[in-house]
C-alpha cells in the first residue's frame, strides 16, 4: 500500500519527529509546572536529558513511545506522544500538548487527527487510549471530536495542588472490522 506524501499534514498543521533544535521548546513545555499534574512529572528535566531525547532515534516498537512536534505554518506549537505501546496488543496511549498561545485555533484537533490516522494506517494499531482529567472539558471535547469514547473513570486518580482529580479513560478502536 502506498502512503500519501502528506500523511503527517492536515491543513496548516504538520507533525514531525524531534530534531536537535527542539530542546528549547521541550524545556519550555516539559518544565512548566502547570503541566506536571497531567504528565506525572515532579521535578524539572535537565537540558541534557531533553537534548538526548531530541538527538535520539524514536521508534514506537523499540522505545515504547513516539513523540512528534506539532508545527503550525512551520513553527513548533506543541507535541503529540504515543506512549505505553504494546506490540502484542496493538495499542498505545496518546497525549497532546498545545502551547497556551495556540489553543482554541483547531491545532489540537488537526494534530490528533494526524496521529490517529498514522496509528491506524502506518503503525497498524488496533486502538488508542487516553486518560484525561475529568475537569479538563476542553481536552475531553478534543478527544471526543476525534472519535474517542469514554470507557471508564478512575476516581481520585491524580493528586494535584488543588486536590484529587478523577481521570476519564477514553478509547478509539481503529480498523474496527479487522480482527
Amino acid at each position: 500500500m502506498a502512503f500519501s506524501a502528506d500523511l503527517l499534514r492536515n491543513g496548516p498543521t504538520r507533525l514531525r519527529t524531534l530534531e536537535p533544535g527542539d530542546t528549547d521548546w521541550l524545556m519550555k513545555w516539559e518544565n512548566d509546572p502547570s503541566h506536571w499534574s497531567v504528565s506525572g512529572t515532579t521535578v524539572p528535566f535537565s537540558r541534557a536529558t531533553l537534548q538526548t531525547l531530541c538527538d535520539g532515534h524514536q521508534d514506537l516498537h523499540t522505545a515504547g513511545q513516539l513523540r512528534w512536534v506539532i508545527e503550525e505554518m512551520g513553527k513548533p506549537v506543541g507535541a503529540v506522544d504515543l506512549y505505553d505501546h504494546s506490540g502484542l496488543h496493538q495499542r498505545a496511549g496518546v497525549g497532546i500538548l498545545v502551547d497556551a498561545t495556540h489553543r482554541g485555533q483547531g491545532t489540537g484537533g488537526r494534530a490528533l487527527q494526524i496521529a490517529v490516522r498514522h496509528a491506524q494506517e502506518v503503525l497498524l494499531l488496533k486502538c488508542l487510549h487516553a486518560e484525561i482529567h475529568a475537569e479538563n472539558s476542553a481536552s475531553l471535547q478534543l478527544f471526543s471530536s476525534a472519535g474517542f469514547q469514554e470507557v471508564g473513570r478512575f476516581e481520585y486518580w491524580t493528586r494535584t495542588p488543588s486536590g484529587w482529580q478523577d481521570a476519564v479513560l477514553l478509547q478509539v478502536i481503529l480498523n474496527p472490522s479487522a480482527t
